[in-house]
């Protein structure tokens, strides 16, 4: 790797750090709220009778930041915050003008709540003003969470699963809510009187409206995940803390047919333990670990020389993610847990997360059993991660990691260091470097800076360098591209009209990269323009201009047609466009047009959606390419059909399933996913997992089911 990556790391890191000041005028960062200790606490039925409420002061001075940025919200929203030993409760009344208009169509736990009207609440539980938890709720009081690490998050970071109680009531005056969230639920710090952030925003969807508390103003483009902006959380004290236990066994039953394989039995029994060592910092065990209920992957057509990135939906390993996460995300991951227990069983283990003081701690050791294969014996390892990141200085951050798989025939090890600095409004410098150790290979490195500069809302400036040695392989990471270093940089400017009756706000982007190969010679190199514009009713248009070049040194395939060694230069455009999808029907299209490979491709497809109340919403989506390249039977098309059926009984019953097909592997896959919310934290669930081959056998006598799953899991959470 070149020398002058390391010295690039600490040059632009010291220099962002003197720039690091106060925040600028705007965000109601003095804002404070006062929790009320009540001795009875209130029943959570969405209905706030109880004396108690009358008594707690209010607040309602909400401030608008869609459409206009600090404008008076249209409709008034109120909000009452007590607490006990063991729960921290909100009691909000949403008045509306017109409440049958008032729009909620999710029932099912995590589902899309954004596309009803909803309420997030943010609580920076450390008050280290970085890191976040997310409470979603809309008028049913369906639920969904999230967790803000060092004031970002990713699509990921839904996963995380919290166990709170809620409900919520439609009245003639609009819509109320109550929430309870056990203090057992989430980390905070070990005080006799502990502050928090917090933050809540209200969004009236049929009016594409947003409303905050305290008010974060455009400039600060994260929003909600913009933490240090919150207010602050007084009057807690004498809360439960330490020593909380919850065993969370679970049964298992089904059966299982591969093709060519006998049928087999699915019998097993496991256990997950979680114990607070202190308030804040968590210790889980998992023994006998079984991921059976997790939802199928979309199907996805590699149109690359590259691989394709899965995103991790296992529960064991979602909360807190964002603390392990190390790299560029999606791109050049040290740490990818999708590594882990795949293939190869996992036997058990455990993980530490939390924080101690200003450090943030996070540690995991799994076991992964022996897989025997048609091709020989798979061992298992012992898959190992510990990571720490500590708070330097305001909106700073420094960290490390280290990573091991090992067993008895080899090792794998990687070591980091990692900087995040934010400033100014969302302005930003990310940095990091890291290195592995195989038993089989040399010592390899990467590493990265990237600087995101915004000196007014308007338009942001960003500059990038990323350099991957050519055996950069860490054995428990995701690695897309290697021997390769990237320079890249993006200039955009953002305008919003907000006294426009119909435009919001427009996008207009200007991309450029180059990749040169650790050799210095160019590999490739791209321009984008990208342009959106958004609508005040929701629905939004884009289009984007690429022009890409790209050298192979060898030849390489594309969908299993070899393209020879040579240079490439190659020109495209593509056209969408999305309707809001809060209303009944809703839909999206798109379509490119381009040079290919020194070819042709043409691309489009779409979505419709069409919600028939709450109890039954379908998805439908088509993508195809028609691609013409100039190789022998360069000449093909590829197409992916799904339906995704989301269907509810109520918030505690629910389904989903998801069929897919396409003429690649031509298979017909389908996985249902029912789930029986039976107390809370606690599910019954049943799936099918089936694939079916369309297309034609080589040997009639071959079976066309390639593979039929049914299990049912029973999971039970004790607490103590």
């Amino acid at each position: 790797m070149r020398t002058n990556v390391l010295a690039a790391v600490g040059i632009v890191v010291a220099v962002a750090a003197l720039t690091v000041g106060p925040e600028p005028a705007g965000a109601q960062q003095n804002a404070m709220a006062r929790a009320t200790y009540v001795p009875a606490p209130p029943r959570i039925d969405g209905v706030l009778d109880e004396a108690l409420w009358q008594e707690i002061p209010v607040i309602s001075d909400f401030v608008q930041r869609e459409p206009v940025d600090g404008g008076i919200p249209s409709e008034r929203s109120e909000v009452r915050i007590a607490f006990d030993e063991s729960n921290l409760y909100f009691g909000f009344v949403f008045y509306d003008s017109e409440p049958e208009l008032i729009r909620r169509s999710i029932l099912h736990r995590e589902g899309r709540i954004d596309q009803d009207d909803h309420v997030w609440i943010g609580l920076d539980t450390y008050g280290d003003d970085r890191n976040a938890y997310l409470f979603e709720l809309n008028p049913f009081g369906t639920q969904g969470d999230a967790l803000f690490n060092d004031e970002s998050m990713t699509l990921d970071d839904w996963n995380w699963e919290g166990v709170y109680s809620s409900e919520a009531r439609i009245t003639d005056e609009g819509w109320t809510l109550e929430v309870a969230i056990p203090f057992t639920t989430i980390r905070f710090n070990d005080a006799v009187a502990p502050e928090m952030g917090i933050a809540i925003r209200r969004a009236i969807r049929r009016k594409n409206e947003e409303v905050f508390w305290p008010h974060i103003p455009q400039q600060f483009r994260g929003g909600m995940t913009n933490v240090s902006q919150y207010a602050t959380l007084t009057g807690l004290r004498d809360l439960r803390k330490g020593r909380y236990m919850e065993l969370k066994p679970f049964a298992i039953a089904g059966r299982s047919k591969v093709a060519g394989q006998e049928t087999n039995a699915l019998e097993d029994v496991g256990l997950d333990f979680k114990y607070a060592v202190t308030s804040n910092l968590a210790v889980d065990l998992t023994l006998n670990t079984d991921f059976a209920q997790v939802e199928a992957d979309n199907v996805q057509i590699n149109l690359t020389r590259f691989n394709l990135f899965f995103p991790e939906k296992r529960e064991f390993f979602l909360e807190r993610a964002g603390l392990f996460s190390f790299g560029k995300s999606r791109d050049t991951e040290v740490f990818f847990s999708r590594r882990i227990g795949l293939d190869n069983d996992i036997i058990g283990g455990g993980r530490v997360t939390g924080q101690v003081g200003s450090i943030s701690v996070g540690a995991l050791s799994l076991h992964t059993d022996d897989l025997e294969t048609e091709s020989g014996l798979v061992p298992g390892a012992n898959n190992s991660v510990v990571r720490m990141r500590a708070d330097v200085f305001p909106r700073m951050t420094l960290g490390g990691i280290v990573t091991n798989r090992q067993n008895a025939d080899r090792h794998n090890r990687t070591v980091g260091t990692d900087a995040q600095i934010r400033f100014w409004n969302s302005s930003s410098v990310d940095a990091w470097i890291a290195s592995v150790w195989d038993s089989d290979l040399d010592r390899s490195s990467a590493g990265a800076v990237d600087v995101q500069l915004q000196p007014q809302r308007w338009y942001s400036v960003s500059g990038n360098y990323q350099t991957v040695d050519e055996d950069f392989a860490p054995a428990l990471g995701f690695v897309r591209r290697r021997d390769m270093v990237k320079y890249g940089g993006t200039v955009a400017w953002t305008p919003r009209f907000e006294s426009s009756p119909w435009a919001r706000s427009l996008v207009m982007a200007l991309v450029v990269d180059r990749i040169e190969g650790q050799d210095g010679d160019q590999q490739s190199s791209s321009q984008l323009s990208h342009n959106m514009l958004s609508f005040q009713t929701g629905d939004w248009v884009s289009l984007n201009l690429r022009r890409r070049f790209e050298r192979l040194e060898l030849p390489s395939p594309i969908q299993g047609r070899e393209l020879p060694a040579g240079d490439y230069d190659f020109f495209a455009m593509d056209g969408s466009f999305r309707t809001n999808q809060s209303r009944t029907v809703s839909g999206s299209a798109n379509l490119s047009v381009g040079e290919f490979w020194n070819g042709n491709r043409t691309g489009y497809g779409g979505s419709l959606m069409w919600k028939t109340g709450p109890f039954l919403t379908l998805n439908g989506s088509v993508s195809r390419n028609e691609i013409e390249l100039p190789v022998p039977e360069g000449d093909f098309s590829t197409t992916v059909l799904s339906l995704d059926v989301l269907g509810a009984v109520s918030r505690s019953l629910f389904a989903n399933a998801l069929v897919q097909w396409d003429d690649v592997s031509k298979v017909l896959q389908a996985n249902i996913r029912i789930d029986w919310i039976h107390t809370p934290g606690s599910d019954l669930f049943v799936v099918f997992d089936t694939g079916y081959l369309t297309g034609d056998l080589l040997d009639p006598r071959d079976p066309r089911w390639l593979r039929r799953t049914g299990v049912v899991k029973l999971t039970y959470l004790k607490a103590f």
